[in-house]
């Protein structure tokens, strides 16, 4: 939770910025987003103040596979995802 309400996945996920240094100003990717970014299922929108991960189309279908399955996540404490992917009612 984040100030008290669930984020979604059509939001995107918030990325830090760099503060200092040669990278300033460009957001700080984890090694997780550059896999995902690497392999097209996300994209960088930098466009905005504070920059975010959107995931593409493939993205969330692979999303939607993993989420499906509840030994890679878990139904109830995801059960905020699971519905806004269609995946329980």
């Amino acid at each position: 939770m984040f100030f008290s309400t669930y984020p979604t996945v059509a939001e995107g996920f918030h990325l830090r910025t760099w503060r200092g240094g040669s990278q300033a100003g460009q957001p700080k990717l984890p090694p997780a987003a550059k896999s995902l970014l690497e392999r097209g299922l996300m994209q960088l929108d930098a466009t905005t103040s504070i920059p975010r991960l959107f995931f593409t189309e493939e993205g969330i279908e692979e999303l939607r596979v993993m989420m499906a399955d509840r030994r890679l996540a878990n139904p109830e404490k995801f059960a905020h995802v699971r519905r806004e992917l269609g995946l329980d009612g």
